[in-house]
């Protein structure tokens, strides 16, 4: 029994539903009646994906699955026939060639693997990727933190040993020799080995990744326009039993979700596409958890009304941009009142989605290594720092390394002081949507508005791209593609 006089049991009588989303659907915990065993309990309900369903003249009746980034997947009747197919939007008019292809040849296999792209007039290239290990020795001595290079393959990470062509996997604080004398190496194995060999140049091991986002964004959203979806609105959009949806949240009105150019950019926040995608998201999520609520109603004892809570736009910003959890708690009385409220916490330091915000930028100033919110001003507005890499948010936070009982170790993958005016600070920073775009705004005191700031971040937008395209790609992605022979 806690302090307020209820215990677990009765507390959990005031909760109707919690909601976790993810990055491309939600569950949604609660009561629910449970015909097997004819009695309600609790429990996860099914998870419910980001989707919408939509209905064109008599050859298009398909489904978009969306998620917490510029990602999908479509299914369903598509210009006549069955097609499933999925990858990242982009605007493709703004790709440029791939260049710079290197391939892997063994007799008629063959797989390709370009290492240069560009993006809205920015060279994406192939780069060193570097972080730090404590590794745990043989003899059970750890060694203090070193840097090695290496790639994401897989969804795993590949090292390679300094000064030497050999690559390990990190696994429990040890090096595992992906290619050891005498080891019998897996399929997959071998495919790794291949990749990693093939992306080893004069000693150093390169990461295509961001090439490869960019490529393949291109190709996916070049395939939906011959696959007439550039046609698709809003006034597509139907429910499961084919009426037309009228109530999402945000209007986009007679839009071309899917046509990606200048005015509809996935990659900027409010496109047509992302308004669209962020209103499916938050109808989805309203109508099944009314749902899950009322009929939480049906299996209580309670003479209290439960009801969905009315969020505010900041708490669907929420939501709609984080892995989260929602917990609601209502009617619980207090003398002639009941207790209604609800808490979202968000987790934007996981490896499940990569927001516009999760990439942190590296400097250099008087040899010192800083670490800054792309957007920060201190880092845009004094020419001193010297850009030299990003990385997703979560590779700044501290690991621990235990050796023995009572003896733990602790490092960062990139070590760096954080930056007193953007992240120590909080302050005011540029709006990313500008570095992306090349738009920066900023405000003028005299006309007092926020006019272009013309100021070269060509540098910055060219590492900050770079590193969301290669942390979106390295989240699940396979690396490469194969050609026949």
């Amino acid at each position: 029994m806690g302090a307020s006089g209820y215990d677990q049991d009765t507390l959990k009588e005031y909760i109707p539903a919690m909601l976790y989303t993810m990055y491309d659907g939600y569950y949604i915990y609660g009561k629910y009646f449970n015909y097997t065993i004819n009695q309600y309990q609790y429990g996860l309900k099914p998870y419910i994906y980001y989707s919408c369903r939509y209905i064109y003249g008599n050859n298009y009746d398909f489904v978009v699955n969306y998620t917490l980034d510029n990602s999908i997947t479509i299914y369903g009747k598509i210009n006549g026939q069955y097609r499933t197919d999925s990858g990242y939007v982009i605007n493709p008019n703004l790709v440029g060639n791939v260049e710079n292809i290197v391939s892997y040849v063994k007799g008629t296999y063959r797989k390709e693997y370009p290492t240069k792209i560009s993006y809205d007039g920015v060279n994406i290239e192939k780069e060193i990727l570097t972080e730090q290990l404590v590794v745990i020795a043989e003899n059970g001595v750890a060694i203090n933190p070193t840097s090695y290079e290496y790639v994401r393959y897989n969804n795993q990470k590949i090292y390679k040993e300094n000064g030497e062509n050999r690559y390990f996997y990190y696994k429990n604080n040890t090096k595992e020799y992906l290619s050891d004398e005498g080891k019998v190496l897996r399929d997959d194995e071998i495919t790794e080995l291949r990749y990693v060999q093939t992306m080893t140049e004069n000693g150093h091991l390169y990461s295509n990744s961001a090439v490869q986002y960019y490529k393949e964004a291109k190709d996916f959203s070049e395939r939906l326009k011959q696959y007439g979806l550039n046609k698709i609105t809003q006034e597509n959009a139907v429910d499961n039993n084919g009426n037309k949806i009228t109530d999402f949240a945000t209007n986009t009105e007679n839009a071309n979700i899917f046509e990606f150019n200048k005015n509809n950019d996935p990659l900027l926040e409010g496109s047509s596409f992302n308004e669209h995608r962020m209103s499916v998201i938050r109808k989805s999520i309203e109508t099944n958890l009314s749902t899950a609520i009322a009929n939480y109603n049906a299996g209580s004892s309670s003479m209290y009304e439960f009801q969905m809570p009315i969020f505010t736009d900041n708490d669907w910003d929420k939501i709609l941009n984080n892995i989260s959890l929602s917990v609601f708690m209502q009617g619980i009385p207090i003398k002639a009142k009941y207790f209604n409220s609800y808490c979202i916490v968000t987790n934007n330091k996981n490896e499940e989605v990569v927001t516009q915000n999760s990439i942190y930028v590296l400097s250099r100033k008087n040899n010192a290594i800083e670490v800054h919110m792309p957007g920060c001003t201190e880092l845009i507005d004094n020419s001193d720092y010297e850009i030299i890499a990003a990385y997703n948010i979560i590779d700044f936070e501290r690991q621990t390394v235990v050796i023995s009982q009572g003896d733990e170790r602790y490092y960062y993958p990139q070590y760096a002081s954080k930056c007193y005016n953007c992240i120590v600070n909080a302050a005011q920073t540029y709006d990313i949507n500008g570095i992306i775009s090349n738009n920066l705004q900023k405000f003028d005191v005299k006309s007092n508005q926020y006019q272009k700031y013309n100021k070269d971040i060509t540098l910055l937008r060219k590492t900050y791209l770079t590193a969301l395209g290669r942390e979106r790609y390295d989240l699940y992605r396979t690396n490469g593609y194969f050609l026949n022979i």
